[in-house]
Order: C-alpha cells, then structure tokens, then sequence
C-alpha cells in the first residue's frame, strides 16, 4: 500500500466524500422517499468533496510533518542503540572477563574507533552525547567501576529518550 501523503489524502478524501453521501442519501430516503435521498447524497458527497480538496494542501502538509518526525524519532533511536553497542564492544576489550591479556592491543583499537565514531553520528541528542562521553572517558582511562556505572547511565538516557517519543 503506497503511505505517500498525496496518497493518504486522497483515499482519505474518497471515504469522506464517500460516507457523506451515503449518510445524506439515508438522510433524504428517511425524510421524503428516492427523489431527496439521491438529492441529499449528491449535495453531501459533493460538499464533502469541495472540502477535502480545499484542505487538501494543509492534509498532506500534516501527514508529511508527522512521516519527519517519525523518521527522525527512529534514526536517533537505531543510532543511540547502535552507539550502545558500539561502546559495550569497546568496554568489552578493555576490561575482558577472561583477563587482561585475552583481547589484543589492536582489536581493542579498531572497537576504540568504531565507539567513537558511533558517538559523533548525526542525530544523537546532546544528553546522549554527553553520557557516551562519560562513558569513553572512563573506559579509556581504565576505571572499570565508573566504567560501568556511566554505562547504566548512557542506557539510561537512551531509554529515556525513547519514553520521551
């Protein structure tokens, strides 16, 4: 099904004029017989069709409003999930749980750069920002508890921008 806005207008204005017409031809068929039903339906569906071309320009320029913060909601939350990750893999290397020769110097590097560049991606709010920076700091100067405790508070804030949405 095509979700364009001129798209969604249009099906939109068809049910409009469509259900006006039908209400109007009950209306006149209750109140005088065929001849005012098929005259109410007309006057009713016609006037529900002038209407939604009149504001058919304001519809789409809603719906396309609505598609723009949507698309924008749901990039700033795959980022922010990925640039979790990204930081948990980097986390991962510097403080392995088989010990600390079990990740070598230039994997940790490569998770290193691909958490940072994560992190400067477009779209990610400055609370977000500033609590993977926290995050980065603390594992780049090796200190494990704080480490983990700006972790919890980076997936904090991406929870709480996902709420926010």
């Amino acid at each position: 099904m095509d979700t364009t806005a001129e798209q969604i207008s249009a099906r939109t204005a068809a049910a409009w004029t469509v259900a006006l017409a039908i209400l109007g031809g009950f209306t006149g068929y209750a109140w005088d017989g065929p001849f005012l039903a098929v005259t109410c339906a007309l006057s009713l569906g016609g006037g529900g069709a002038v209407g939604t071309i009149l504001s058919r320009r304001r519809m789409i320029e809603t719906i396309r409003e609505g598609q723009g913060k949507a698309a924008a909601l749901g990039y700033a939350d795959g980022i922010a999930d990925m640039m979790v990750l990204g930081i948990s893999a980097y986390r991962a290397a510097v403080f392995p749980l088989s010990g600390p020769d079990a990740v070598d110097a230039a994997e940790r590097v490569a998770r290193r750069k691909a958490a940072y560049r994560l992190t400067a991606a477009d779209g990610l709010p400055h609370r977000i920002r500033e609590a993977a920076a926290a995050a980065l700091a603390a594992i780049d100067d090796r200190r494990d508890e704080e480490a983990r405790s700006a972790m919890e508070d980076l997936m904090k804030a991406v929870q709480e921008q996902r709420r926010a949405a």
